[in-house]
């Protein structure tokens, strides 16, 4: 029978990516203090950046060690954010001799195998039918805020009994408190013996236990060495916080939910009031400078928009937009959009035509055959994340200027954050508002961003 002790010692023998050996926070002993006295079920809620994947990387690898036939199963919402976790476990076996000669690692199978008994960490898909029949020794669920049902949980905690399995679930605030995970917190506080002291939540109830660590909704989120409360790892510190809370890209809604542990329920607009108004000034673009085209097509409900973007000399971005609306009851005709991006191509030196290839693939090659550079731009979470970012500080610190049209405002201040895997993005609202012009600017910006500066006009 192994103890928290044991797991400790075990942790001191693994090096993490600078080679300093893993040493457990008190926290993170805090946390694992009643598995180790045989929970069943341990929720931890705990803001980001405070070492999760690497804490259940480390006991995947002691269960597998120290279990005989160990069945560990890893699962998140998608397959890529389970093998962060794998990541983490095969990184330590990497460097650690010891493990290299116990432990295979088989990333292609998404799997580890030991090479003493049966044993096996494996990811499984966030999908309940994967995972049916599973009997597990140890279930690891991460960020379980962003499963669409308790499908792949129930499947994992019906499957304890057999061997007196274990089951840890870890994940940051959500955005609905109707959510699964949302009343599974929300009942697991109304446990006997249920109480919060000095920013962390805590109850062990018939072999279920909560830790959570998390503002209050009231709480002042600015107050810094508050938040430091919420984010207990020793590597924050007032100054580590300040520099993630003052980015230019950090989303206030981001930093409620990611840094405080704040539940905030619905959409949120990606931008705060007035930050796109406050970008407007003289937005012209001269004649013959270098510029970016982002297009975003909708041929039959959505608008369609074309945006223009010049880097001046003083670094900022001049933006313009055409947009078109489909005829009542009609299909928009491509032709126009092709020939306006003609029309740009004479008036100015178009470096590229960035675009998605939904809808435009036929007017892509042709203007490609013409010589234009068309850039295609997959609206994937790998490129609309980090883009909608950058795009986000832009705009924040007014490096975009604009000439105040008020129908690219309408379509740039409708858009709302969704979160992914990856992080927030650029996404409608409901009811569905046009951002079409929002979503040709993303990906022109995307471009001009990291382009040189514009040509020779002076200013």
């Amino acid at each position: 029978m192994t103890d928290l002790a044991d797991f400790r010692r075990f942790c001191s023998e693994l090096k993490i990516e600078d080679g300093a050996p893993l040493e457990l926070a008190d926290f993170q002993q805090q946390m694992l203090e009643d598995f180790f006295g045989g929970a069943r079920e341990t929720l931890i809620l705990i803001s980001k950046k405070n070492g999760k994947s690497t804490l259940l990387a480390a006991l995947a690898l002691f269960h597998l060690t120290t279990t005989k036939d160990a069945a560990c199963y890893i699962a998140a919402a998608s397959r890529d954010q389970a093998m962060v976790l794998f990541d983490q476990a095969a990184g330590f076996v990497r460097r650690n001799e010891k493990l290299t000669e116990s432990v295979r690692v088989l990333r292609g199978y998404r799997e580890m195998r030991s090479q003493v008994d049966a044993g096996f960490i494996r990811v499984l898909a966030a999908d309940a039918d994967t995972a049916d029949g599973v009997i597990p020794t140890l279930a690891l669920v991460d960020e379980l805020h962003r499963h669409k049902s308790m499908g792949l949980y129930t499947v994992f905690r019906d499957g304890l009994g057999p061997r007196n399995g274990q089951m840890i679930t870890i994940s940051t605030a959500g955005d609905d408190e109707q959510t699964p995970l949302g009343e599974m917190r929300t009942n697991a506080r109304q446990l006997p013996g249920f109480k919060t002291e000095n920013h962390h939540s805590h109850v062990n109830h018939d072999g279920f236990v909560l830790h959570e660590w998390a503002l209050a909704p009231d709480e002042d989120r600015d107050d810094l060495k508050l938040v430091k409360k919420a984010n207990p790892a020793p590597w924050h510190t007032v100054e580590t916080l300040r520099a993630r809370h003052d980015s230019p890209s950090t989303v206030p809604w981001e930093w409620a939910r990611f840094a405080c542990g704040v539940w905030l329920t619905g959409e949120h607009s990606w931008l705060d009031i007035g930050a796109w108004e406050a970008c407007q000034g003289d937005a012209f673009i001269p004649e013959g400078e270098p510029v970016y085209i982002g297009v975003d097509v909708g041929i039959k409900k959505d608008s369609t928009a074309l945006l223009t973007g010049w880097k001046r000399p003083d670094e900022k971005v001049a933006v313009k937009a055409k947009i078109y609306k489909p005829p009542e009851g009609g299909h928009l005709d491509l032709s126009v959009v092709e020939q306006e991006i003609r029309n740009q191509a004479d008036l100015y030196e178009v470096m590229g035509v960035a675009y998605d290839r939904w809808s435009f693939e036929r007017s892509a090659q042709m203007l490609s055959d013409e010589g234009l550079l068309m850039i295609e731009f997959p609206m994937t979470n790998e490129r609309t994340v980090p883009a909608s970012a950058r795009l986000y500080e832009a705009i924040n610190s007014q490096r975009i200027v604009h000439d105040g049209d008020p129908v690219l405002a309408a379509h740039v201040n409708a858009g709302v954050t969704s979160n992914t895997e990856r992080g927030w993005r650029l996404s409608k609202g409901k009811p569905k508002k046009p951002i079409d012009a929002l979503i040709a600017l993303l990906v022109c910006f995307a471009q001009v961003d990291t382009a040189p500066t514009g040509g020779g006009f002076e200013w």
